[in-house]
């Protein structure tokens, strides 16, 4: 059995368990649950990520591992997080190891492989170099690390730190005489001090040693909360570090404005070549994979400057490591998050790069989803915002219609992290957009098929398009429908003020092909039966024909006032579409305008059977009396007036839908009748209620 050693979690760490398991436990159930591009899913991950990188940070690794039915992290016992015990005994998973330089993007991915009920190949974790599966035949060896404090002065090469409290001055003669054993108690910290090597090396060496020992002087005021033991190796390695500057300064001039760099107080300005002459000192840095320097609070200003040079100077490499560095920082914690965000706002020569685009915009929503401080929330969207257009104009387009998911989830929550967080979304979304954002935002939504999705988008967007499309050549109106068919609801409020504006039938003729698409509500109904009323007789016909084609009740109301209408044609038209989409609450006027039709109107056949199939369309009980008056051979109320055989044939049509007991009785009476056409439709009515019965 192979055996691996595990740090125990330290003491200082454990009472942060608790907040572990309760963060851990939501990203799971969300993960199964929601997409991962969910804010849901984003927020619960990244709160767990933060969680994870405390243990990694101080345990250089962390295990999460099945044993005896519970699980546990390294010798913590986890078991309280949910269904993971249960999940890992039924996949026979033993567990899992995460190392440093863990992302969100992979623990999401992680999480899940994991809680996915069956394995779908469809589905693949993306594979990580951070995380690897605990393999079932490795033991676990924990043990716990003691950092010893330094009794003497801390010497590297020829420079020997100035003595700690407590421990023995040393002489001039010590001091300056070579050491050449023992190591240096900071990990990690290897370069050799370079004995005389001409010119331009012992420059680069020189570069490269204050470099490293740079990036462990920021690792060491991280982790200075750690114990008292690592405040003293702070301590102790701050005078190493200050020694090593006071050497190099009188080096080289170059190295002297390193000097001046480091020991100028926070506030005060540098003269301009002072930066200059630290771009070298970033670079190999970076070039060395020492990140904690970037995130220094001396380098604001300094990262933004060694970005545009590199940018300049063709040096992709470096933009490319120090871009992703920062938006993986995106999501740590306050400090690394603010520096992140002043350095990635200060240069963009990365900004026509998709790749780092990408990335930053991915670490910006994860960052929104799940921050709780309004400054930093501001600064972020800002640079978000900004990236918006670069984004759509590169192709890359999922990340920013995240942010825009992100946004209408922010504008309307009901909780909020911190006040106004909803006022502010709503501002940027309305008051910082512009026409041609919100274009391409639109285009891009349609494309991933996500518009429905994006109310908010739909209210900026529907007069934008409206107008582009009233002003767009026929060849090019036909790629209009397919965004429109989308956005329905935010479309009829802005027809229904421009039908209240138009000045004339080819504004409203203009807006037919939108209503075809978009459906009609009531106050976009009423807005129409204006032009049903005084419109011309082509207009009518093309408005009555929209409605029928709509099918919603919601187009009803328009057609109340074109009953009334002198044409036979348009009237009996209304009269039959209000059967055909359901309209209901327009019955009484239907009644109402046959009774004042047939007074005014000698020959009015048509109307009437208009009249009388959407009585029979509707089935109700209100219009029996009419259709039963209808169909009688001589009427009781209309004295003197005679029904012709195609109306009264139409009226017990629409009896028979109507199926109500007095119908019936009614309809029975009508067999005493001499009238082969009329027998001939009632035992059709009758045969077929036989069959359905």
């Amino acid at each position: 059995m192979n055996p691996i050693q595990v740090k125990a979690v330290p003491a200082e760490l454990q009472s942060s368990l608790p907040q572990l398991i309760r963060d851990l436990k939501a990203a799971l159930s969300y993960v199964s649950f929601y997409s991962s591009d969910s804010p849901f899913v984003v927020q619960a991950v990244s709160k767990s990520h933060r969680d994870l990188q405390k243990f990694i940070e101080a345990c250089n690794s962390v295990v999460l591992r099945l044993d005896d039915g519970r699980i546990f992290l390294n010798d913590a016992d986890i078991s309280e997080v949910g269904d993971l015990p249960k999940i890992f005994q039924e996949k026979k998973i033993r567990g899992a190891v995460f190392l440093p330089g863990l992302t969100p993007v992979e623990l999401t991915s992680w999480i899940k492989a994991v809680t996915l009920p069956v394995h779908d190949p469809s589905t693949e974790a993306q594979e990580s170099s951070h995380i690897r599966p605990l393999s079932r035949d490795v033991e676990i060896v924990f043990w716990k690390e003691e950092i010893p404090t330094p009794s003497g002065p801390v010497r590297v090469g020829n420079w020997v730190a100035a003595p700690t409290e407590g421990s023995p001055e040393l002489s001039p003669a010590e001091a300056t005489e070579p050491v050449s054993t023992g190591p240096i108690p900071v990990e990690g910290l290897s370069t050799p001090m370079p004995e005389a090597v001409p010119g331009a090396q012992t420059q680069e060496a020189l570069l490269s040693f204050v470099a490293e020992a740079w990036q462990h002087s920021q690792l060491q005021k991280k982790n200075i909360g750690a114990g008292p033991e690592m405040a003293t190796l702070t301590e102790s390695f701050d005078k190493l570090f200050d020694r090593l500057l006071d050497r190099m300064e009188k080096t080289s001039p170059e190295f002297s404005n390193i000097h001046q760099w480091f020991s100028t107080p926070e506030g005060q300005l540098l003269e301009g070549h002072v930066a200059t002459s630290m771009i070298p000192l970033v670079e190999t840095a970076v070039r060395n994979g020492w990140m904690a320097v970037l995130f220094d609070p001396a380098t604001q200003g300094l990262v933004g400057e060694c970005l545009a040079s590199w940018g300049a100077n063709g040096k992709e490499d470096l933009v490319e490591m120090t871009v992703t560095c920062l938006a993986e920082k995106l999501t740590g914690d306050t400090l690394e998050e603010q520096l992140a965000l002043t350095h990635l706002m200060d240069a963009r020569p990365w900004v026509r790069n998709a790749g780092l685009l990408k990335k930053v915009l991915d670490g910006l929503n994860r960052l929104l989803a799940s921050e709780i401080v309004p400054g930093l929330y501001q600064t972020a969207l800002l640079l978000a915002w900004d990236l918006l257009e670069p984004a759509l104009q590169g192709g890359v387009e999922e990340p920013a219609l995240n942010l825009l998911s992100t946004l209408h989830f922010h504008a309307d929550e009901d909780f909020a992290s911190f006040p106004d967080r909803s006022r502010i979304a709503r501002h940027w979304l309305f008051e910082r957009s512009n026409p041609n954002l919100v274009r391409r935002l639109v285009y891009s939504a349609v494309k991933a098929g996500r518009l429905k999705q994006y109310p908010l988008l739909g209210e900026m967007a529907a007069p934008i398009l409206v107008q582009d499309f009233m002003t767009a050549p026929a060849t090019d109106q036909s790629r209009y429908p397919i965004v429109f068919v989308e956005m329905k609801e935010p479309l009829r409020s802005v027809l229904a003020e421009r039908l209240a504006a138009a000045g004339g039938e080819e504004d409203v003729r203009g807006l037919v092909p939108i209503l075809r698409v978009c459906g009609l509500d009531p106050g976009l109904s009423l807005q129409l039966s204006a032009w049903l009323s005084r419109g011309s007789r082509e207009l009518k016909l093309d408005l009555l024909q929209v409605i029928e084609e709509v099918g919603d009740p919601g187009g009803g109301p328009a057609l109340r006032l074109a009953l009334f209408d002198d044409a036979e044609e348009i009237a009996a038209l209304a009269a039959r579409i209000i059967g055909k989409i359901q309209f209901h609450p327009g019955l009484p006027v239907l009644l109402k305008a046959a009774k004042i039709r047939e007074s005014r109107y000698p020959q009015n056949d048509n109307f009437l059977v208009a009249v009388c199939r959407s009585l029979g369309d509707l089935g109700s009980p209100e219009g029996v009396a009419f259709l039963e008056e209808l169909a009688r051979k001589k009427p009781l109320l209309m004295r003197g007036r005679n029904y012709s055989m195609a109306v009264r044939l139409e009226a017990v049509q629409a009896l028979s839908k109507v199926n109500q007991p007095q119908v019936w009785t009614f309809l029975g009476s009508l067999m005493e009748e001499k009238n082969q056409t009329l027998q001939e439709t009632l035992d059709k009515i009758i045969h077929e209620k036989m069959q359905k019965l």
